[in-house]
């Protein structure tokens, strides 16, 4: 909170152009951030989101048109260079461009520990910078954003201040739903797509073994694919977690090598165009991952 009160104070004291319609105008670049901002800016804030429904987001490069979105922006908020290569470099393009001083917001700090994240270790190259698959971390990611909205529009910081502490509490409760499925388990592995889920592994206590490493574009080789299969066998694991935008292929494969069952576990870095017109949320889909592992981890 003392933190929350300097920014706050800092940003009084700076001359800010008014957005069109009163409202901080937001460049976000996937689904979590965009949900963390909207829960905090409320109606202050007006978020476009460059990596739309549908795309797979670790192939995602902006256009021009994105650039110029991000120099037009108030703020830019991004998760870590790890994840978007491009958005440092979007960032600077856009500073000779824009008419407003944007803010850049990276929302993940990631340092080089080799600590074990979900039965991997995390080395320079290769992060996991899926952070809000654990809500206690998207905690940390909406501190930063609620920090750089008191910045940028200081009359909103009581807005935001309480918007903020409601978004706490619902990630709370949701850390307590997770926990309550994903406890009391047969299995301790869950067999994944791609090894995005590393920060929930280790939240609640399950270790993953992915069909492909923290980049599901980059499949696992045949001997390695072998290896987990083997392991499928040797644990007698019983469903292969699959991902709703990236392709399946894989994963039918390994599936029908080892009498596995398909379920669908979402990393969320953006939501399907169904889960959009259905109005499907972050809790909502995190409450449905829980409820799949709770089934792939047979958990009392």
């Amino acid at each position: 909170m003392m933190v929350l009160l300097a920014v706050f104070s800092a940003a009084c004291d700076r001359e800010l152009e008014e957005p069109d319609g009163g409202k901080v105008i937001a460049i976000t670049t996937t689904y979590p951030l965009t949900f963390l901002t909207e829960r905090i800016g409320g109606n202050r804030v007006t978020i476009t989101q460059l990596i739309k429904p549908g795309v797979e987001a670790h192939d995602f490069e902006p256009a021009p048109s994105d650039v110029r979105a991000i120099s037009n922006s108030n703020i830019f908020i991004f998760n870590h260079p790890a994840f978007e290569s491009w958005a440092l470099n979007a960032a600077t393009a856009s500073v000779s461009d824009g008419d407003l001083a944007t803010v850049i917001v990276q929302t993940i700090n990631l340092e080089s520990n080799g600590e074990d994240h979900g039965g991997q270790v995390t080395h320079d190259s290769d992060f996991d910078t899926h952070t809000w698959l654990n809500p206690l971390e998207a905690q940390s990611q909406a501190d930063r954003i609620l920090s750089a909205l008191i910045e940028v529009d200081p009359e909103g910081s009581h807005l935001y201040l309480r918007n903020a502490g409601g978004l706490e509490v619902e990630l709370l409760a949701l850390d307590r739903i997770i926990t309550e499925q994903v406890s009391n388990c047969e299995f301790d592995t869950a067999v994944v797509s791609h090894l995005a889920f590393g920060h929930m592994a280790e939240r609640y206590g399950f270790k993953q073994i992915g069909l492909a490493g923290l980049s599901p574009e980059f499949e696992s080789g045949p001997s390695q694919i072998a290896k987990v299969i083997e392991k499928i066998k040797e644990l007698g694991i019983s469903h292969i977690l699959q991902e709703p935008i990236t392709s399946n292929r894989l994963a039918e494969t390994v599936a029908s090598e080892t009498g596995a069952t398909l379920l669908t576990l979402h990393p969320l870095e953006v939501r399907t165009t169904d889960q959009v017109s259905s109005g499907l949320d972050y809790i909502d889909i995190m409450k449905e991952n829980a409820e799949v592992l709770h089934t792939a981890l047979r958990c009392s």
